[in-house]
């Protein structure tokens, strides 16, 4: 009994030692870009692929719930030593889950985590995100919502809502094949699974997820048809090696933008001018009044419908988990937490710019 408890002390310590070693390295976005993201995270990706990748369920699900389950077992497992006051036993198991913790914590960073702090995507893609002028925006904006209004006038989304398995397949072909970003995105894997329940996952506001440990992107599918091609793009990203969830968004953007089908751009394009509006909304309300009143009657009746399919699962759940998400980015290199989507709107307004030879 004694050597398990030097061998979980020495753990402990080495434990302690690896989360030292990435604190220091973290700082080195150029060291993680050209070791980790594009040559380490490249190759490692295979594993993952071959091990869950064609499994049809989320594995990462069924993890997450043994995790908490055992979690929970080691708590009550202490609050009942605690009760029998056999203090060395509370310590020993205390120590086994703090271990157990910091394992996880150190294998989400070197499985996928330390993509947080690689090179921006500004950089990696050359645009020019400073000094943006309000009149480049406003440009646009009026562009993007001519765009949305008239993709809309070519598609039905309700027509949609039952072809998300198409759609799947359709976009995971599709970015496979775009080499857009392929100088610094990994393709070791390309795929995205639907969650073990999507109306549980409804109930925690979220559309789409990536679960770091096992390289599985899920997207809900009980969601409405009109954002699952912009989300499902949005968690092939991460799963790419994407770590900001704005850079995320925008990849999700351009990769849609000039696909042939009409109703993915218009999911592209719907969110993305909602994005530029709240953006805008935020500088100068009664400016992004004057531009929201241009949205067509039948893009502002999908808007209204996918808030109602939201406002179904609103409650404390879901503010708990935007509490947690919140507080979970801005430990992971993004002190604007949940804000951090919105600022997909400089990386647009930049790539729109330099396309047009602007800058």
């Amino acid at each position: 009994m004694a050597k398990r408890n030097k061998i979980a002390v020495l753990i402990f310590v080495l434990f302690i030692g690896l989360i030292f070693f990435l604190s220091r390295i973290e700082s080195n976005s150029g060291w993680i870009e050209e070791f980790y993201a594009q040559g380490f995270y490249r190759f490692y990706g295979h594993i993952p692929k071959y091990i869950f990748g064609y499994i049809p369920i989320s594995i990462g699900d069924i993890f997450y719930v043994f995790t908490i389950i055992f979690l929970l077992y080691l708590l009550v497992n202490i609050i009942r030593k605690l009760w029998y006051r056999k203090w060395l036993e509370v310590c020993r198991t205390a120590l086994f889950a703090i271990n157990f913790l910091l394992g996880l914590y150190i294998f989400f960073y070197l499985s996928w985590g330390l993509n947080y702090y690689r090179k921006p995507i500004s950089i990696n893609a050359t645009l020019q995100v400073d000094s943006l002028k309000l009149a480049d925006y406003l440009m646009v904006l009026d562009e993007f919502l001519d765009s949305t209004n008239t993709l809309r006038e070519d598609v039905d989304p309700a027509q949609w809502a039952k072809k998300k398995d198409h759609i799947r397949e359709d976009l995971a072909s599709w970015v496979k094949k775009d080499t857009t970003f392929s100088s610094f995105l990994s393709t070791s894997q390309v795929h995205a699974k639907s969650p073990l329940n999507s109306v549980v996952v409804s109930y925690f506001g979220v559309s789409g997820y990536f679960n770091p440990f096992t390289h599985e992107a899920q997207v809900n599918y009980a969601m409405p048809a009109l954002s699952f091609p912009f989300t499902y793009v949005h968690e092939l990203a991460h799963q790419q090696g994407v770590g900001f969830e704005d850079e995320a968004n925008f990849i999700a953007f351009v990769r849609l933008q000039h696909h042939p089908q009409a109703f993915y751009r218009y999911s592209a394009y719907l969110q993305t001018t909602l994005y530029m509006l709240g953006e805008l909304r935020g500088m100068y309300p009664e400016l992004s009044n004057g531009y929201q009143s241009r949205l067509s009657k039948k893009v502002l009746a999908d808007i209204t419908d996918e808030r109602l399919f939201w406002s179904n699962y609103t409650g404390w759940i879901n503010d708990l988990m935007g509490l947690f998400y919140n507080q979970y980015l801005t430990h992971n290199n993004q002190k604007e937490g949940i804000a951090r989507y919105d600022r997909m709107t400089r990386l647009v307004l930049a790539y729109e710019l330099k396309r047009r030879g602007c800058r």
